[in-house]
């Protein structure tokens, strides 16, 4: 009997990238952890070694995708040194993880299972946001006008997301720009 070689490589990576696509294609309902580990070549059992359950499994791809834009809204930060274009950075990001990244979007939120109000990322971008506005604008903001347009941009990145998801409505040759474009439209 030949059996197969050991797994090489970043298992719990390779399972939560092929859970994703799994999902895509046959819906998180009829996931099954022992179709994903053979799809990817490696025993029943090898799930489990990484993941409780199922449940676990699924948590474990949100956590996943969602320091994944943390991550990315942070390099954006990082790299600005300009309140205007710390937005616009900030808003481009966002958008163009997703555009990269289109099953990572379609798992988060087409699960409606992301809270707003805990949502690391949202906290990341309001806390850089809400500083710039106040430096842009001299501190001269009362806070219920931040948060009315802390919501309006992050509505409207969000949505860009779903955009630049959907095929024709943006030029996704000229993602970036037009983006920008886009974002510095809006009076902030």
């Amino acid at each position: 009997m030949a059996t197969k070689p050991y797994h090489h490589g970043n298992l719990k990576h390779e399972f939560i990238e092929k859970g994703l696509e799994y999902i895509d294609e046959h819906g998180v309902e009829s996931l099954s952890m022992r179709k994903l580990a053979e799809s990817i070549g490696v025993s029943s059992a090898a799930p489990y070694a990484h993941f409780k359950n199922k449940e676990a499994f699924l948590d474990a791809i949100t956590e996943y995708v969602t320091e994944s834009l943390t991550e990315a809204l942070q390099e954006a930060v990082e790299a600005c040194t300009r309140n205007q274009e710390l937005l616009i950075e900030l808003g481009k990001a966002y958008v163009i993880f997703f555009y990269e990244n289109p099953l990572y979007y379609q798992f988060l939120f087409g699960r409606g299972k992301v809270d707003i109000h805990d949502y690391p990322p949202f906290q990341l971008y309001s806390e850089v946001a809400e500083q710039a506005l106040k430096e842009m604008h001299k501190k001269r903001l009362t806070k219920a006008t931040i948060r009315k347009k802390l919501i309006a941009m992050w509505a409207l990145v969000h949505g860009l997301a779903q955009f630049a998801l959907t095929d024709g409505l943006l030029d996704t040759d000229k993602l970036d720009s037009e983006i920008a474009a886009l974002l510095c439209a809006v009076d902030v």
